[in-house]
């Protein structure tokens, strides 16, 4: 069957990613860093770029539940791989399977992991996730000394970790994130004092890593600053870092239009003089959204176009009157840059009003990756 021809496809630039992780280890000095790749790597793909990351020596890969890390296992990925969400109990048997890493948040869930790990005669790496203040998964900090007592008679369990997660580390007030600290310093103290002294302990992701140097501990998870983001950055800590994702479509048809004709669903819009319309073949379907319509703006031969009408499912409209040699298959910048203009992804998930993580998140299926 012929290949066709990329509508819709996001270019990711390996070289910025490795970059980034460059100035990731920079910050985190001898520390240990865990590449997070929650979410299909936050829309990169998170096969194509843990082989990157492995390949670049990092200690470890995050995911954020057990099919991901099942899908990194079947694409050859070899390297430590924590889940840092929960898994239920139907989920156990291939988890241990695969030599997965697992966060626990109760004794309940510790019991049923080690039945599974001493069925099948294995030992599970385990870390301890200690609620300091998100209020979504783990334990108290109160609850870590019943539960390290219960550990020491879980014989197929190995506690290698100990994490906490913070709920806003993007304050310029700290005070919220250093008592967070503060809660999980107890927790990791009560855990020495049991012995268990060699423990990996985690807790910056990425702003927490270039902002909060008492959060570091001996391992950092950075995620979305691989991507060369870093939201809530007031300070321009990410300077450093390069966007790793462009996306780009088509034109895939044009015409003249009359003044005072809709365009689109709803009649959102009427031509207020004599337009070039451009329809692009990209729509909310591929994570383009609704939420743009009449808001944003794309980049065709350098020169920037307002999308116009309603973003529909499969396509978009745009006012390409400043762009006169406009052209059926020309290249369209949704997030990137094309001459001196550009579009950043913060850019254009403020004209969403959505956050930068749930813009790439969101990237559809259809949006080829191309690596380069």
């Amino acid at each position: 069957m012929s290949r066709l021809p990329q509508r819709v496809w996001a270019e990711i630039s390996l070289d910025h990613a490795r970059h980034n992780l460059k100035q990731i280890r920079r910050a985190a000095g001898r520390r240990k860093v865990m590449a997070v790749l929650k979410a299909n790597a936050y829309g990169h793909g998170a096969a194509e770029m843990a082989r990157v990351f492995v390949r670049e020596g990092v200690d470890a890969i995050g995911v954020g539940d057990s099919g991901e890390a099942l899908e990194l296992r079947e694409a050859g990925i070899k390297a430590p791989i924590l889940i840092v969400g929960a898994i239920i109990e139907g989920e156990m048997p291939a988890v241990v399977e695969q030599d997965l890493e697992v966060n626990l948040h109760t004794v309940e869930m510790a019991e049923a992991l080690n039945q599974e790990a001493a069925r099948q005669g294995k030992r599970v790496r385990v870390h301890l996730k200690i609620d300091t203040g998100m209020g979504r998964l783990g334990m108290q900090p109160f609850q870590a000394v019943p539960f390290l007592h219960r550990m020491h008679n879980l014989a197929n369990l190995e506690l290698v970790g100990m994490c906490t997660h913070f709920s806003y580390p993007y304050e310029e007030n700290p005070s919220f994130t250093l008592r967070q600290i503060e809660r999980f310093n107890v927790a990791v103290d009560v855990a020495r004092r049991l012995g268990y002294d060699n423990l990996t302990l985690h807790a910056a992701s990425s702003l927490a890593l270039f902002r909060r140097k008492e959060s570091l501990f001996n391992m950092v998870r950075p995620g979305v600053a691989l991507w060369g983001l870093l939201p809530g950055d007031e300070r321009g800590l990410a300077q450093k870092l390069k966007p790793v994702l462009s996306w780009k479509t088509r034109i895939v048809f044009l015409k003249d239009v009359p003044e005072g004709q809709p365009i689109g669903y709803n009649r959102t819009y009427y031509t207020p003089n004599p337009t070039k319309i451009a329809t692009l073949p990209v729509g909310y379907n591929d994570g383009y959204r609704r939420a743009l319509s009449n808001r944003a703006e794309v980049l065709i031969r350098g020169k920037r176009c307002p999308v116009v009408g309603l973003v529909s499912m499969d396509y978009t409209t745009v006012d390409v009157s400043a762009v006169p040699q406009a052209q059926v298959g020309d290249v369209v910048t949704l997030i990137g840059s094309d001459g001196r203009q550009a579009i950043s992804a913060e850019g254009l998930a403020a004209a969403a009003g959505v956050s930068v993580y749930e813009l790439l998140c969101g990237l559809g299926r259809r949006v080829v990756r191309v690596y380069s």
